[in-house]
C-alpha cells in the first residue's frame, strides 16, 4: 500500500522525536505492506501517541484497524484524518466504505457525496457512491453515479452490472437487460452478471432465455455453491427417469422449495422414483405428500439413487414456459382437521414481515402499523408472522384496538393447519405465499417495485397460483397505498351475496 505524501510541512524543532515518529512511521507502513496488520497497527498508534496531529498516519492506522476487523475503531481513525484534512478523499472513501458494510448507508452516502467533489474524475468513486445510493433505494441518483462512472471508464463492467440492479429495482427491465449484457460484452465471464440477467429475463416472462442462464447460480461466488451430492451425476432431462431413482433436493429458500415440490408427479409419471431431501422445518409437511415418495432432510447414504437433481433447475430440464407452468393445486393437502367451524367474521390470515436476514427484507417488508387501517374492518385477524419485531409489539401495545390472534406455529405443518381454517390469507412475498398458494387457499401477495422474478410484472394474477392475487406498489416503498387497495378491495371480498332466486 503506497504512503500518500503528507500535506504537512514539518517543524524542525524536536530532531529526535521527529526522527522517531517518522521511524515508527516507515516501519509500520512496511508491515501493513507485508499483510502484518496488527503489528503494523501497534507502531502506528505508537506514532500517533508522539504526535496526533498527523492525518496520513491516520488514515493507515484506520486501514490497519479495518483489516482487522475493528470497524468502529476505523472510523474512528478514518475520521480523526479528515477532520485534520477535511477533503481528503481517500479517507471520506475508506471511512465510506466502511459505514457501508456496518449498513449506516446514509452516513456512507455523506462521505461519498464528499469524496467525489475531491475526485470528480474517479470512477471507482462514482460507483461506490451509486452501490451506497442504491442500498437507500435512491435509484435514479444510483443511476446517474453510475453513468458518471461509465462516462469516465466506458468499459467498467461493474457498473453496468451495477446500473442494471437499479434499473431492476425500477422495473425498467428492458434496460436492465441491456446493462448486464454490456458487462458481460466487457466479461464475458461475469457470472454475477449472467445470474441477476436470467432473473430479469424471467421476471419479463422470457423463459426460454431465462432458464439455461438461471444455471449460473452456480458458479456465483456470493451465493456460495450450494450443489449437493456432487458422488451421483446431475439429471437435466438429458435421460429417460424410466425406472431410475431421482434424489431432489432443495438449495434456496424455504418458499422456493415449496413452489418447486410441484414437479413431483411429472416426474413419477416419467416412471422416476422419487426421493426429497428438504429444509428441516418443510420435512413434517411434506412427507407423505407423493406416494412413494421418501422425504428427509438429507440421505447420506447415496447408494440407492442413480441421479441427483436441485429442485431449482427443474423448470429448465421439463421446458416450462409461461403457458406450461405445472399449476394445478392444491399440491399440498391437509388431512381432515374436522367438522369446519361456522364464524361469524372472515377469518384472515396476515404476514406483515419475513426474516429479518433476508438480502431484500427492507423492500420486501414492512412494518404492522402500516396495516392500522385493515384492523378497522369487520375480521378476525390471525397472525401467521412465526415472530414479532421489537415495534411491532410496542404498536400493539398501543392499540389495543387490534385484535390479532397469535397460534403457536411451530413448523411449516402447524402453519398449514391454521391456514386450512382460514377464509383467505394476505401477505407479503414470504414463503407463506407460496404455502397457502400450494394449498389452493385464496392469496393475497403484496409485493415491491422490482418483484422477485416468479411474479412477473404489471398482472395481478400468477400463472404459478391460480388461487393468487397480486397487489403491487406503484411507487417504489410506498406500503400504505398497496394497503390502502386492499382494504377497500376486501370490502368486496368480504360482502354478503345478494339471494337473486325467486
Amino acid at each position: 500500500m503506497a504512503k500518500k505524501k503528507s500535506p504537512f510541512d514539518v517543524v524542525q524543532k524536536r530532531p529526535n522525536r521527529l526522527a522517531l515518529v517518522e521511524g515508527l512511521n516507515h516501519q509500520g507502513l512496511l508491515l501493513l505492506q507485508q499483510g502484518q496488520f496488527q503489528a503494523g497497527a501497534d507502531l502506528l498508534a505508537q506514532s500517533l501517541a508522539h504526535n496526533p496531529h498527523q492525518p496520513e498516519v491516520y488514515y493507515n492506522f484506520g486501514f490497519a484497524l479495518q483489516q482487522l476487523g475493528l470497524l468502529d475503531s476505523a472510523i474512528q481513525a478514518y475520521g480523526q484524518a479528515i477532520a485534520l484534512l477535511p477533503n481528503d478523499a481517500d479517507a471520506l472513501m475508506s471511512r465510506g466504505h466502511v459505514l457501508a458494510t456496518q449498513q449506516r448507508y446514509t452516513e456512507a452516502a455523506a462521505d461519498f457525496a464528499k469524496a467525489v467533489k475531491q475526485v470528480p474524475n474517479n470512477a471507482d468513486a462514482w460507483n461506490n457512491y451509486g452501490n451506497v445510493l442504491l442500498e437507500l433505494a435512491r435509484e435514479p441518483e444510483a443511476i446517474e453515479a453510475y453513468d458518471k462512472a461509465l462516462n469516465i471508464r466506458p468499459v467498467f463492467a461493474q457498473a453496468f452490472f451495477n446500473k442494471g440492479k437499479a434499473l431492476g429495482a425500477l422495473e425498467r427491465s428492458a434496460e436492465a437487460v441491456q446493462a448486464y449484457t454490456a458487462a458481460l460484452k466487457i466479461n464475458p465471464n461475469y457470472e454475477e452478471a449472467k445470474w441477476h440477467l436470467s432473473w430479469v429475463q424471467l421476471v419479463l416472462g422470457d423463459f426460454a432465455a431465462g432458464w439455461p442462464l438461471f444455471e449460473s447460480r452456480w458458479t456465483v461466488p456470493a451465493l456460495g455453491n450450494q450443489r449437493c451430492y456432487p458422488q451421483l451425476p446431475q439429471w437435466l432431462g438429458q435421460a429417460s427417469l424410466s425406472g431410475k431413482h431421482l434424489l431432489l433436493y432443495a438449495e434456496q429458500g424455504l418458499g422456493d422449495t415449496l413452489q418447486f415440490c410441484r414437479y413431483v408427479p411429472m416426474l413419477q409419471a416419467m416412471g422416476a422414483q422419487v426421493s426429497l431431501a428438504v429444509q428441516p422445518p418443510l420435512v413434517p409437511l411434506l412427507a407423505g405428500q407423493w406416494p412413494g415418495v421418501t422425504v428427509a432432510e438429507a440421505f447420506a447414504d447415496v447408494s440407492p439413487f442413480d441421479w441427483a437433481m436441485p429442485l431449482m433447475s427443474l423448470p429448465l430440464a421439463l421446458g416450462t414456459t409461461l403457458a406450461t407452468v405445472p399449476a394445478e393445486v392444491p399440491y399440498i393437502r391437509i388431512p381432515e382437521l374436522g367438522h369446519a367451524v361456522t364464524h361469524d367474521r372472515p377469518r384472515v390470515g396476515l404476514v406483515w414481515s419475513g426474516s429479518s436476514g433476508h438480502k431484500n427484507d427492507k423492500n420486501r417488508s414492512m412494518s404492522l402499523a402500516t396495516l392500522a387501517p385493515l384492523f378497522e374492518l369487520s375480521v378476525d385477524w390471525v397472525c401467521l408472522n412465526p415472530e414479532l419485531r421489537e415495534a411491532d409489539m410496542a404498536w400493539l401495545a398501543q392499540n389495543p384496538q387490534a385484535v390479532l390472534e397469535r397460534p403457536a406455529l411451530s413448523d411449516f405443518a402447524e402453519t398449514a393447519r391454521v391456514i386450512a381454517q382460514l377464509d383467505l390469507v394476505i401477505t407479503v412475498d414470504t414463503s407463506v405465499a407460496h404455502l397457502a398458494g400450494a394449498m389452493a387457499k385464496p392469496v393475497w401477495i403484496l409485493l415491491p417495485t422490482g418483484p422477485d422474478y416468479r411474479w412477473l410484472l404489471e398482472r395481478e394474477d400468477s400463472p404459478w397460483y391460480p388461487t393468487a392475487r397480486l397487489f403491487r406498489q406503484a411507487e417504489r416503498g410506498d406500503w400504505s397505498g398497496v394497503v390502502s387497495r386492499v382494504a377497500n378491495e376486501f370490502k368486496r371480498f368480504s360482502a354478503p351475496r345478494t339471494d337473486t332466486s325467486i
